[in-house]
C-alpha cells in the first residue's frame, strides 16, 4: 500500500511539474517569433532547406555536380559567388560584435547543408537574439563553397522534398524538374533587397529596380549579360551528348575580384557598362585647363555602378609637366553617399542609370611655373576605400586567427579596385593614347589603388 501510495504521489507531482513546465513554455514562446513571421516574404529570412543528396547523384555540393558538369564547374570556380563566403570583406562584417551573424549568411551560404547552426526563431523578434539550431546535415567543405550551383538549381516544395530545377528539364541520370522562371528571376532574392533592421545596420541592393527602368528591360534579363550562352558540351564526353547552348557560369561583374588570383581569368569577361567618349582638353591662360568627357551608361540593364552602396567610380584628371611631375589633380566620385550614424540614410545618389548619357565637364588649375604638357584621364571602379580597410582591420580580432591575419594585412590578399580606362593627351600637339586593357589588368593586379 506503501508503495502504491509514493507512485501515485510521484504520478500527481509529475503532473503538476508538466502542467508547469507546459505553463512556462507557452508564455515564453509569445516571446518568440519565427524568422519566417519576422522577415515574411523574404527569400533570405532562412537558408533553404535541403537533403544532402538526391537519386542519381553522390552528392549536391559544387563539387559533386562538377563531377558531370565540367566546364560549369571550372567556370563557377573563378566566379564573385565562388568566394561569396571566405570573401575577407564580408569575413570582417561578419567578425563584428554586432554583426546578426545568422542573417547575413543566409545569403553569402544560402543552403542549409552549408551552416552549423540554424535560426528558427528571435527573441521579441530581434535579430541580435537568434535561437539557434546545432545543424546535423553540416557539411565544412560545403560551407566554403559559397553561393554553389544549389543556391540556384535546388528548392524545397511545399512538402519539404528537395527538388532540382533545370532550364529545360532535360534527360538526366538524376530528376530535374524544368523551371525557367525561378532560375532567371533568382538573382532578385538577394540582388534587390532594401531592408532596415535597425538605425545604422540596413541591406540596400537594388539592381533588380533598376533593371526594370533600364533600356534592356524586357528584352533582356541578368542572365543575358552576366551568364552569356556559349555552344559546349553541358556533361563529359562520356555521356555522349552533342554541344548545346549553355550559360556561363562566371557571373562576371565589375571587374574586381575577391583575389588577386582571380584577376586574370575574370577581366576575360570583363566589360564595362559605359561607352567612354574621347576626352577633350582645352588650355585657357584664365582658367588653366579645362576637361570635358561623356559618358553613356549603353550596356548595363542597371545603374553604374550597381550593388554594395559602398561601390563607386572614381574618375582621376591630373596634369604632368614635360618631365612627368605632377602639376594638378582632381578627382570626381560616382556613386552613393550614406551617413551611416547615428542613422544609416542615403545623403545622395549620382550614379549613371540604365541608357543615361552624363556630360562631365571640370577645369584642373596650373602653376605659373610649370606648363602643362600631358593630361591623363583615369577611371576606376572602387569596391573597398583605404578608409574602410583600415575600419577592418580594428576588428581583425574578432575574426579567426588566420582570418584575423589577413584582414590585418588586408591589401596584400584583396583587390580595392580596378583600372578600367586609361588615356593620355600630348596638350601640344593634340595626341591621345589608350592604355590597352592588358596594361590596365597589369596595373590593377599590383594593387595599392
Amino acid at each position: 500500500m506503501n508503495i502504491l501510495k509514493s507512485w501515485r504521489t510521484y504520478r500527481i507531482l509529475l503532473g503538476i511539474l508538466t502542467t508547469l513546465f507546459s505553463f512556462y513554455v507557452c508564455k515564453n514562446d509569445s516571446e518568440f517569433t519565427s524568422v519566417q513571421d519576422r522577415f515574411p516574404g523574404r527569400a533570405w529570412a532562412e537558408p533553404i532547406n535541403v537533403q544532402k543528396s538526391l537519386p542519381g547523384l553522390n552528392g549536391l555540393t559544387a563539387k559533386d555536380c562538377g563531377s558531370c558538369h565540367e566546364d560549369h564547374y571550372k567556370d563557377w570556380k573563378i566566379s564573385a559567388h565562388a568566394n561569396a563566403f571566405t570573401d575577407l570583406q564580408f569575413q570582417a562584417e561578419l567578425s563584428k560584435p554586432n554583426s546578426p551573424q545568422w542573417l547575413c549568411l543566409n545569403c553569402h551560404i544560402p543552403l542549409s547543408g552549408q551552416r552549423k547552426e540554424i535560426a528558427t526563431h528571435l527573441k521579441d523578434g530581434n535579430v541580435f537574439q537568434p535561437v539557434l539550431v546545432p545543424n546535423k546535415k553540416f557539411d565544412p567543405a560545403w560551407e566554403k563553397e559559397g553561393i554553389s550551383c544549389g543556391t540556384c538549381h535546388l528548392k524545397s516544395d511545399p512538402q519539404g522534398n528537395t527538388v532540382l530545377i533545370g532550364p529545360t528539364g532535360a534527360k538526366a541520370p538524376h530528376p530535374v524538374e524544368k523551371n525557367r522562371e525561378a532560375l532567371h528571376t533568382r538573382c532578385n532574392d538577394c540582388h534587390n533587397q532594401d531592408y532596415i533592421l535597425n538605425l545604422s545596420l540596413v541591406c540596400y541592393f537594388k539592381t533588380g529596380d533598376e533593371y526594370k527602368k533600364s533600356i534592356h528591360f524586357p528584352k533582356e534579363d541578368c542572365v543575358s549579360c552576366h551568364m552569356p550562352s556559349i555552344n559546349r558540351r553541358v556533361v563529359l564526353p562520356s555521356f555522349q551528348m552533342g554541344k548545346k547552348n549553355s550559360h556561363r557560369h562566371t557571373f562576371i561583374g565589375g571587374g574586381v575580384p575577391k583575389t588577386f588570383a582571380l584577376f586574370d581569368a575574370q577581366w576575360k569577361g570583363y566589360q564595362s557598362g559605359l561607352k567612354i567618349g574621347e576626352p577633350r582638353w582645352v588650355f585657357s591662360e584664365k582658367e588653366g585647363v579645362r576637361l570635358s568627357l561623356t559618358l553613356e551608361n549603353t550596356l548595363a540593364g542597371h545603374s553604374v555602378p550597381t550593388g554594395d552602396p559602398e561601390r563607386h567610380l572614381m574618375m582621376e584628371a591630373i596634369l604632368q609637366d614635360k618631365d612627368g611631375k605632377e602639376i594638378s589633380k582632381e578627382i570626381q566620385k560616382i556613386g552613393q553617399n550614406w551617413e551611416w550614424y547615428p542613422e544609416a540614410k542615403l545623403v545622395s545618389d549620382n550614379r549613371i542609370r540604365s541608357g543615361e548619357k552624363r556630360n562631365i565637364d571640370w577645369v584642373l588649375k596650373t602653376k605659373l611655373v610649370s606648363e602643362p604638357k600631358f593630361g591623363i584621364l583615369r577611371i576606376l571602379h572602387v569596391r573597398l576605400t583605404k578608409e574602410n580597410a583600415e575600419h577592418m582591420k580594428k576588428n581583425s580580432n574578432f575574426a579567426s586567427s588566420e582570418i584575423g591575419k589577413k584582414i590585418k594585412n588586408i591589401e596584400l590578399y584583396y583587390p580595392f579596385a580596378n583600372i578600367f580606362y586609361e588615356s593620355k593627351i600630348d596638350l601640344i600637339t593634340g595626341k591621345i593614347s589608350l592604355t590597352s586593357k592588358d596594361k590596365l589588368l597589369e596595373i590593377s593586379k599590383r594593387g595599392d589603388l
